[in-house]
């Protein structure tokens, strides 16, 4: 896809504004993205971890730190599940901490922009967010996962950590869509989901929903909340 010069200049704002929020921090989910304490994380995070059912690789898109993919490991681990981690993010300075939080897969970190990138390899799951890209990118953006990052019977788990949130927009940046709930969203774009799993804080009564797209039945399938 070609770029413009006003598209490649959001995702340079993109990356700016997020290594100045996230590296103002020392705590690591603060670097991750998430404010407040880390039961407040746990909370608005497992689901990505519950989205995943089996041992695979597991790619985070949009990595940061590296510290969801740690706790993704320990969550599913609790399980019985083992996961092969790997991370991309537009930042190189975000994607230099992740791989000092998992030196030992410090390989498996990529500094390339998602909408554009073609991995090397493919993935059993790929987490990621539709705020990623400008609202008229997202079809194209979510259908270039769908076809270029997972294996056959791979996930794609598209997380909204503002679901349901009273104030539309909030967390985003100019130019995102609104996303007050993520199936109604997918749903507009074109996407059923095969599923989604859902968390609560209930200090700020935040909801959080990652819906899960199953390449095979991402247009044809009405959303179940996942066992």
């Amino acid at each position: 896809m070609r770029v413009t010069k006003e598209l490649q200049a959001w995702f340079d704002n993109l990356r700016d504004v997020l290594e100045t929020s996230y590296l103002a921090h020392e705590e690591p989910w603060r670097q991750s993205g998430m404010s407040g304490p880390e039961e407040r994380w746990i909370a608005l995070r497992k689901p990505v971890a519950d989205g995943i059912d089996r041992s695979g690789s597991f790619l985070d898109i949009g990595c940061a730190n590296g510290y969801l993919l740690e706790c993704c490991l320990r969550w599913t681990a609790e399980r019985g599940i083992h996961l092969l981690p790997y991370g991309v993010d537009i930042s190189p300075r975000l994607v230099e901490l992740a791989k000092q939080r998992l030196p030992e897969v410090a390989d498996h970190f990529f500094v390339a922009n998602a909408f554009l990138w073609i991995p090397p390899l493919r993935f059993d799951f790929v987490r990621t967010e539709l705020l990623y890209v400008p609202a008229e990118y997202e079809k194209a953006y979510v259908e270039h996962l769908l076809r270029n990052y997972l294996t056959p019977g791979g996930r794609l788990l598209v997380a909204n950590y503002v679901e349901d949130y009273p104030e539309p927009g909030y967390g985003g940046f100019p130019g995102n869509h609104p996303t007050v709930r993520i199936l109604d969203r997918l749903a507009e774009l074109g996407f059923r989901p095969a599923g989604f799993r859902d968390g609560y804080d209930p200090v700020k009564g935040r909801k959080v929903r990652v819906a899960v797209l199953e390449p095979a039945v991402a247009s044809c399938r009405t959303a179940e909340n996942l066992p």
